[in-house]
């Protein structure tokens, strides 16, 4: 599998050598509108930003800071982007989509993901990407390919580090899908997962006992139904007393 580590390093080194590039043609009189370049300090920070953060990282009191790097950076690489034509490496816009989405900008996410998808023939081993592509399709409701962007993690890398998340996450899709023997196998797996989650224990059992009661209900209806339609028949079919 890709590593998201190798993908951001190789990110960090192409934007030095643009940046290099850009003060070059500063030094030489050419003028940059709006030119922000980032520390080496600042670049390391960001080296271990993506996808795996998001719900894990705050980024109000304490996590201001990290919110206002991570904005510098996004205006730093879309600066860049723009100044390239588009030019750029790959994987400066899986990068971007990881900012955008730690920012909760999920339309840039997707744009910048979507590039990313166009550009990287093999994409599909990258999935810190895939990860975040599934969560931003998820904010959106589109599911059917949230489903499919989680599941492909799961095939890429079993042991993904946010494997329980998408299991909670692929649970609650297949009960807004009605497919509740899939829910249920996801949340039972994301309840015995003892990596760090977004919702406690307590909260995924109640998805289940949610779950349980939805089956019930239904049980409960169709029975009712069932119990109801050769009685409406008996009527239908009785003679009325006050018919001749």
């Amino acid at each position: 599998m890709k590593s998201c580590g190798v993908s951001l390093v190789t990110a960090a080194a192409a934007f030095s050598d643009e940046e290099n590039k850009m003060a070059e043609g500063k030094a030489s009189g050419e003028t940059t509108e709006g030119f922000l370049s980032l520390t080496a300090e600042e670049k390391e920070a960001l080296g271990g930003l993506d996808s795996r953060l998001f719900g894990f990282m705050s980024l109000h009191e304490d996590g201001a800071r990290t919110k206002t790097l991570l904005g510098k950076a996004v205006r730093c690489y879309e600066s860049l982007i723009l100044t390239a034509e588009g030019k750029v490496e790959s994987e400066f816009f899986c990068q971007l989509g990881h900012f955008n989405l730690l920012l909760e900008d999920y339309s840039k996410a997707l744009s910048a993901y979507q590039r990313y998808y166009s550009l990287q023939s093999d994409y599909w081993k990258n999935a810190t990407f895939l990860y975040g592509l599934g969560l931003v399709y998820f904010y959106y409701n589109a599911f059917q390919w949230a489903i499919k962007a989680f599941q492909e993690v799961l095939y890429v890398d079993p042991s993904f580090c946010r494997a329980k998340e998408i299991h909670l996450r692929l649970g609650l899709m297949f009960k807004v899908n009605t497919d509740y023997e899939s829910s249920l196998k996801h949340f039972q797996l994301a309840l015995i997962d003892c990596n760090p989650c977004t919702l406690s224990s307590v909260e995924i059992q109640f998805h289940i006992a949610h779950l349980y009661e939805t089956q019930l209900s239904q049980q409960m209806c169709k029975l009712l139904i069932t119990d109801t339609e050769p009685h409406t028949d008996q009527r239908a079919n009785s003679t009325s007393p006050f018919t001749s």
